[in-house]
């Protein structure tokens, strides 16, 4: 079953999709510690991936540990919804896991950055989803 995202991903590129793509996997293994939930979520969000070689790719960073080589987003400059909407949904996947580390907190500020959103609004995101993991553990 696919992943249900806020970011419209049938409009991106295929870059842009690559893109998120990475970001989700850089999200899941920040901290060092995959858990069973975090790859689930994985496996299920990057379906929307149909080049082979790529998903590959990707299922290598996972079993490695190893953080993809990230630059900064291409499109959507005046769409800055779907930019916010691409942080919720990484947000989503790294707190599947109950837990928003400080390493994942340092990923999610740098994908903010890429993303070109300023850093009081990452801050703000990450306060939310310390928030939503508060709510899922009551």
């Amino acid at each position: 079953m696919a992943h249900s995202f806020r970011t419209p991903v049938s409009a991106m590129s295929e870059n842009q999709r690559e893109w998120f793509a990475m970001a989700l996997v850089a999200m899941v293994i920040a901290d060092g510690e995959v858990s069973q939930a975090e790859t689930e979520t994985l496996v299920q969000s990057i379906s929307f991936i149909k080049n082979p070689i790529l998903v590959e790719s990707l299922k290598k960073y996972i079993a490695h540990q190893t953080v993809p080589h990230m630059t900064a987003f291409v499109g959507w400059e005046t769409q800055l919804k779907n930019r916010a909407f691409m942080m919720l949904d990484l947000m989503d996947v790294a707190i599947s896991d109950r837990d928003f580390s400080p390493k994942e907190k340092e990923q999610f500020l740098n994908i903010g950055n890429l993303l070109g959103i300023p850093k009081n609004k990452v801050e703000e995101l990450i306060e939310m989803g310390d928030k939503a993991i508060l709510g899922m553990t009551e």
